[in-house]
């Protein structure tokens, strides 16, 4: 199984958007007063910016050549959940259905954090029990156990936070 991780960009806007639809379809599992308009799409406001945010990166998920899913990742800006000055935030993370369970998320991950070596913050919604599960587990993983989960100052969920600065430096010794 080849599982690639593309940098995307604006070329690339259509299919993150149709991407997206499916992401947010997700979340309606729980998060139940999200709804379709009458052209039967999800608001798409979150990704107006995404090509020309500073700081942004936005990157298509593939497996095998199909496309699988998407992250969206902002590097050196000010912590979203900590007074951090200069963090790396997963800002969003989705692996479609058919490619759950194999493992391919957390390659991705584990792609990113690499490639982004700093203080990092993954946050989840309250609600989406599933996607703590997950980033517990891999961000766990990743640490060695060496990261630290609070709630998110707004009380929408939870945050973990790790600094993987001195991996980094270490595995590239």
């Amino acid at each position: 199984m080849n599982i690639e991780v593309v940098r995307a960009g604006s070329r690339d806007d259509t299919t993150l958007r149709n991407l997206y639809q499916f992401y947010i379809y997700e979340f309606t599992r729980f998060m139940t007063h999200w709804h379709v308009n009458y052209a039967g799409r999800f608001t798409e406001d979150d990704l107006d910016e995404v090509w020309y945010k500073p700081k942004r990166n936005t990157f298509l998920v593939k497996v095998d050549g199909e496309l699988a899913g998407f992250a969206i990742v902002d590097h050196g800006v000010r912590g979203e959940y900590s007074d951090a000055p200069e963090i790396v935030l997963m800002v969003e993370f989705f692996v479609m259905a058919a490619f759950q369970g194999q493992g391919i998320a957390e390659q991705v991950a584990i792609r990113l954090f690499d490639l982004y070596p700093g203080k990092w913050e993954v946050f989840e919604l309250e609600k989406n029990v599933r996607a703590q599960r997950f980033w517990r587990r891999i961000i766990g993983r990743y640490t060695d156990g060496q990261y630290r989960e609070a709630a998110s100052p707004d009380g929408k969920g939870v945050v973990q936070f790790f600094d993987n600065s001195l991996k980094q430096q270490s595995s590239l010794q």
